[in-house]
């Protein structure tokens, strides 16, 4: 039997054993609620480091066709072509009718090639006729030279009241001794259109016309012609203004060592390009066409064009289909689904001569809806969140009008390869040639490439052309003329 004491003893010995087991419960509660803590932590945070790892997988495998980016970002790699094959054989199809180089009826020059001894016994032909004569024609061009005009102005004095009169001079005709509008030209259009650089220019018009002219000569020629180019960009501008649809987009450029940007506003008809230190709406506010269009403006995602609320508004989907085969690499099966409803689209729309009814618009709007609304869901529910991809679809529905326009408007094409293609020769100049040192020289090449783009599309003699605008004549004239 156990005394008191010794009953006592035990008890408190039990209660000190209960208070230690309670202390260290209440501990490791605390260091399993810290270990939840951290693990909740390390979850999130291995979360953040998947979709990052998933970001720099996929922005790795970004190009030209799968994304915003330019094809001069884009590396070595063999990369397939987003068009899809037409099945047709390589050359001339079959009812083509091609251009052959043929004999003209009336040569500029006849070289008779004469029979004057017989081979077989040596008797002289010099006045038999021939029964036969075998005619080739070669082309060539001509040898060049540079000519000289020397234009002499008559001053006279009237007898009768001593006035003094004079004839006046051709309105090019500005110096005692100068070049002339059509060497000029010739300038402007190796330098600006050809993008043959000043020392090459120099050493090209010395081999052809054995006349030297020096670098600094050929800059001030080129100044000169976009003195008299440059009031013909009004005209364009103006013609712009008036067009139901304009395309617009920008693209990156150095000018002196720093980023600069060229801005394009065009349609099948005009082109006006234009240089600004600034990408955003600062510079399309200077250039001063968006701000007083009223039509239907076509352009990728960029926020600056959607702030000008006096035009409606149309996107791309051309750059929608880039996006979209990014995401398909991505393993995302939606986009999939959008690429092929947006090309059975553009198919829809072409064999119904450029727009659909109210009806049948209304059907391709619910698949439309419908393919966002599972996207939308199925990226939601997804871990890590894509955000790029999520973003994308949110986009397009929130800008459903602008993105379906094509559908009911017969002048709202599918794309905007129009601007993209009036962009292209900046950066062939900008590869080719260099950059430009100063801002006055990118305008030039801009105005340059904005008149020769208008007189292309137009189909009129780009050089003929050029000769009589630098002469004086106006571009709305040239383009009238037939």
């Amino acid at each position: 039997m156990l005394t008191v004491q010794q009953a006592v003893f035990t008890v408190e010995s039990l209660i000190g054993k209960v208070q230690q087991q309670k202390q260290l419960i209440t501990h490791q509660q605390q260091v399993i609620e810290q270990l939840l803590k951290e693990n909740k932590q390390l979850r999130k945070e291995n979360e953040q480091l998947k979709y990052r790892v998933q970001e720099l997988e996929a922005r790795t495998k970004k190009n030209s066709s799968n994304s915003h980016l330019p094809p001069s970002s884009d590396r070595f790699e063999k990369k397939r072509s987003s068009r899809e094959p037409s099945g047709k054989k390589p050359g001339g199809q079959e009812g083509h009718e091609g251009k052959t180089l043929r004999q003209v009826e009336h040569p500029h020059h006849r070289v008779v090639h004469r029979v004057h001894t017989c081979q077989g016994c040596g008797a002289s032909l010099r006045e038999v006729k021939p029964f036969k004569v075998d005619i080739r024609q070669v082309f060539d061009v001509p040898p060049v030279a540079i000519e000289v005009t020397q234009h002499e102005r008559e001053v006279k004095s009237c007898p009768h009241c001593r006035c003094v009169q004079q004839a006046e001079f051709p309105s090019h005709v500005t110096n005692h001794v100068q070049y002339g509008p059509r060497l000029t030209a010739l300038v402007v259009y190796l330098h600006h259109i050809q993008l043959i650089p000043y020392k090459r220019l120099s050493d090209t018009i010395e081999a052809l016309y054995q006349h030297s002219i020096s670098t600094g000569t050929l800059a001030n020629m080129v100044k000169r012609g976009r003195e008299a180019l440059e009031s013909n960009m009004d005209i364009i501008e103006d013609a712009l203004l008036e067009s139901n649809i304009l395309h617009v987009d920008e693209t990156s450029l150095r000018i002196n060592g720093k980023l600069a940007w060229v801005h394009v506003a065009c349609t099948s008809r005009y082109t006006y390009l234009a240089p600004h230190a600034s990408r955003g709406k600062k510079a399309t506010d200077d250039i001063g066409i968006l701000p007083r269009y009223e039509g239907t403006m076509m352009h990728d995602a960029f926020g600056t064009y959607p702030k000008y609320t006096h035009a409606t508004h149309a996107l791309c989907h051309a750059h929608h289909l880039r996006e979209l085969k990014g995401f398909i690499e991505q393993g995302h099966t939606w986009a999939m689904r959008m690429t092929t409803f947006l090309l059975a689209a553009k198919q829809a729309v072409e064999a119904h001569h450029g727009a659909l009814s109210e009806e049948e618009a209304r059907r391709w709007e619910r698949v439309y809806d419908r393919i966002l609304e599972r996207a939308q869901h199925r990226l939601e529910t997804m871990t890590p969140l894509p955000k790029k991809a999520l973003a994308f679809v949110r986009r397009l529905q929130k800008r459903k009008e602008e993105a379906l326009r094509f559908l009911r408007e017969v002048h709202v094409p599918f794309d905007n390869n129009q601007a993209e293609r009036d962009l292209r020769m900046v950066k062939v100049k900008e590869n080719i040639s260099g950059t430009f040192r100063e801002e006055t020289f990118a305008q030039s090449f801009c105005i340059a490439r904005s008149i020769v783009s208008t007189l292309t599309k137009h189909e009129k003699n780009v050089w003929d052309s050029l000769c009589l605008l630098l002469a004086g004549e106006t571009i709305d004239r040239v383009l009238s003329a037939t």
